[in-house]
């Protein structure tokens, strides 16, 4: 048994709030309470004491929406996010290429358009054939819903004047029918199926790297929504002994075949790798003016007005939810776009005696879950509730499409990135990052949720700011609230005898600050909400364990 003593014990367990240690037995927490308690407890069995040096300890935060091997990528790849112009794109993406071996593509990108100097249009190939001719090129843009290829890339994938968009993507053409090297959500996959697959051992090395950076940051979990490169090398890092965090592992449509025939199901696997769902796509983002709207996005006058991408009818995604619930598997369903919500509240509406049926059926629980919800209409926030929907959601969306709010100009009716609401509303709340698309850092998603303010905490720049809630709500979906959209609540999510022993020791206290009355949750001031809100960004992991072992410590 191993004693972790000297800190303060925010459980997020009702039943004992607060404790000053916690004892674990193997993997599990044997019990919490006082030092001299536990220590009691332990009966002569403990075999080391952990002093936490009067640190504040809370359980381990769960990334409820993170692209994993997407993202460990993308801290080999080239990074766009800082290119000012598309020029500036391009020169970088010709020096990276310059460092690669023959034979390797050009892959990353996080290219942000919207924030090029003039703004709003997207790039092309012209400048990316005569920087990198030769070598293809398929960098994503920061939302992951666009690709900009070179002609090198468009030849590999046999895309030409000829070639048809896809249902549910576009190729982008110019005004004679060329292709443009920009290709839009389902189109991407043309280009994608070409893209040589990094060896399995290099995947699990690169995942290796990211699990550290994630430890480092608190995260003690993920539900990975990457496909099977990620899948593989998960296995292999659990292969070789690396495993060190807990993954919830969904399924994208490509592998469902695959998993139909390997008897995967939702909720098998165990308490490491654990089987989820099956992600599905309703429309697109809104940096990339495919989010479904109910409302056209600003078009010049005279121009045809456009409401985004549908890429799924509610049709096609009951279909597609009914024909999983068949085998098993539950689903997740991206939706941004407030008409996209509807349609898959409705489709979710229209399965649901069928999942009640599958659960009964297979013994299991299949959690349903939108993925974003970043615009809602008011009449159906309560619907979420009522059909007892997930509402997977990323905080630090919010902050960093302020830039976005201001020039496309949502209607101003709906539900914006609406967490307390659709949390009053009954709605089961789940935070992660949708890394790489925003950065892995759970703290800093919680400032959001907290301020709905620039990174850089400016209060000026908060985005409808009576939305905001409090740390603890913000924590809580990033503990219970993820571990229930998984069917793991009973495991973990809280700090109570029997449940995982997974939690992370900080140096700030996110439930306690001088300003924040302990009774009503209430801040004196903005000035006291900011500065707490500030402290938790910028906190600093001292400790993390995982199945009560030390995975990471300062």
């Amino acid at each position: 048994m191993r004693l972790f003593t000297n800190a303060v014990v925010h459980t997020l367990d009702p039943a004992r709030p607060r404790a000053e240690a916690i004892l674990t037995d193997g993997e599990a927490i044997a019990a919490v309470g006082g030092a001299e308690e536990l220590a009691a407890h332990a009966a002569g069995r403990l075999e080391e004491t952990v002093d936490l040096r009067g640190a504040p300890v809370i359980p381990g935060l769960v990334d409820a929406h993170l692209h994993a091997m997407s993202y460990a990528e993308s801290l080999a790849q080239v990074d766009l996010r800082q290119a000012r112009s598309e020029a500036q794109a391009v020169e970088a993406i010709a020096a990276y290429a310059r460092t690669l071996p023959d034979g390797v593509w050009v892959g990353g990108g996080r290219w942000d358009c919207n924030r090029w100097k003039g703004g709003g249009g997207q790039p092309g190939r012209a400048l990316l054939d005569a920087a990198v001719p030769d070598r293809p090129v398929a960098v994503w843009s920061i939302d992951y819903h666009t690709l900009w290829c070179n002609g090198a890339a468009l030849r590999a994938a046999g895309i030409d004047a000829s070639t048809p968009s896809p249902r549910g993507g576009e190729i982008v053409r110019d005004a004679e029918g060329r292709a443009t090297g920009i290709l839009r959500e389902d189109a991407a996959t043309l280009v994608e199926r070409q893209v040589p697959h990094a060896p399995r051992e290099l995947g699990a090395d690169r995942m290796a790297a990211a699990q550290r950076a994630w430890l480092a940051e608190g995260l003690t979990g993920v539900h990975d929504i990457d496909g099977e490169l990620s899948r593989e090398a998960w296995l292999a890092l659990r292969e070789r002994g690396g495993l060190d965090m807990r993954v919830v592992k969904y399924l994208r449509l490509e592998e469902f075949d695959w998993a139909v025939k390997t008897g995967w199901r939702t909720g098998g696997g165990d308490a490491w790798f654990h089987h989820g769902g099956l992600k599905l796509f309703s429309d697109g983002a809104l940096g990339s003016q495919s989010a479904f709207m109910s409302s056209a996005y600003p078009h010049a006058a005279g121009a045809p007005a456009a409401y985004g991408m549908q890429i799924a009818t509610e049709d096609v995604l009951v279909s597609q939810i009914e024909t999983a619930l068949s085998h098993g598997i539950g689903t997740a369903i991206h939706a941004i776009g407030d008409q996209a919500n509807h349609h898959v509240l409705s489709a979710y509406a229209r399965t649901q005696e069928a999942n009640r049926a599958a659960e009964a059926r297979f013994g299991s629980v299949l959690r349903r879950r939108i993925e974003h919800a970043q615009f809602v209409q008011p009449a159906d926030v309560a619907r979420f509730g009522q059909l007892g929907i997930v509402a997977s959601m990323q905080p630090r969306h919010c902050i960093s499409d302020l830039h976005l709010l201001a020039a496309l100009r949502p209607d101003e009716r709906l539900a914006a990135y609406a967490w307390g609401e659709l949390a009053a509303a009954g709605a089961p709340l789940a935070f992660g990052s949708d890394g790489p698309v925003e950065p892995s850092n759970p703290f800093a998603a919680i400032y959001a949720a907290m301020t709905r303010a620039d990174i850089e905490g400016d209060p000026a720049t908060s985005f409808q700011p009576e939305r905001r809630i409090s740390a603890r709500a913000a924590l809580e979906a990033h503990t219970s609230g993820a571990a229930y959209a998984a069917g793991r609540e009973a495991r973990t999510g809280r700090l109570a005898p029997g449940m995982e022993a997974d939690f992370i020791a900080l140096d700030v206290d996110p439930l306690v600050h001088p300003g924040l009355d302990p009774e009503t949750g209430a801040y004196g001031s903005e000035d006291a909400l900011f500065d707490h809100a500030c402290a938790i960004r910028d906190a600093r992991v001292l400790v993390a364990a995982v199945g009560g072992t030390v995975r990471h410590a300062l």
